[in-house]
């Protein structure tokens, strides 16, 4: 059975507030208003521009963010070669990683590479792939993110279908007696977090919804959508 609270988060799903969404010109405010209000964790995309179109932030940014915040910073890799970025983030404390399954060549090595450095280990889904495809994984992984938008840019709504595969996801999870938490990224709201959570998913992505307004606001909106158990 998944752990319904994993350590350190609030009673109902872990909140990671994802950077992208915040005001780079006032970063420092942004982390500590999202700490005040009760953000879980710090959610950091990094693209390459080649995994993905976009390109974001690199190594620079988690190193700020580890300057800004004691919070954990849980890092999402949409790059060709997450093994490049293996060894600095664990210089830098990173708490839990995630890779892609669609990368060139699988994430075997990426996730073995991310639990050897001593860090938590994710794989990440993008909407068309399966969820059994995480199944020969499930004993490395502290958690599974299901994109609830295609992969690569902010803003998106979040997809129709995603609460029936984090709902695939749950079952196979528990089938297997697996610990690891069902993460989801994308077009996360007050409306459309309530349908994720009661599918099962517990560990919760949200940008626009935490930073593209009053924070404090924002974060009580969320968490106020899905009743405590």
């Amino acid at each position: 059975m998944m752990d319904p609270c994993p350590a350190g988060a609030s009673p109902q799903f872990e909140l990671c507030a994802s950077i992208l969404a915040a005001d780079f010109a006032c970063l420092a405010k942004d982390i500590r208003a999202a700490e005040a209000a009760g953000v879980d964790a710090f959610h950091i995309d990094i693209m390459d521009g080649h995994f993905v179109p976009s390109i974001s932030f690199g190594v620079d940014m988690v190193r700020t963010m580890r300057r800004l915040t004691q919070k954990p910073l849980d890092v999402h890799l949409m790059v060709k070669n997450p093994l490049a970025f293996v060894p600095e983030l664990s210089q830098l404390k990173v708490e839990r990683v995630s890779v892609h399954y669609e990368i060139p060549g699988g994430p075997d090595k990426a996730l073995q590479a991310i639990c050897d450095a001593g860090m938590q280990a994710g794989l990440v889904l993008n909407p068309e792939t399966a969820p059994t495809v995480a199944e020969p994984y499930l004993p490395l992984l502290r958690q599974i993110l299901l994109m609830t938008v295609q992969p690569g840019r902010g803003g998106q709504p979040y997809l129709p279908g995603s609460n029936e595969k984090i709902t695939a996801l749950h079952t196979l999870l528990e089938q297997h007696g697996s610990g690891a938490l069902i993460q989801v990224d994308g077009g996360i709201t007050s409306k459309t977090l309530p349908g994720a959570y009661r599918a099962g998913a517990r560990s919760i992505v949200a940008g626009s919804a935490v930073f593209g307004g009053a924070i404090g606001p924002g974060v009580k909106a969320l968490r106020q959508s899905c009743p405590a158990k």
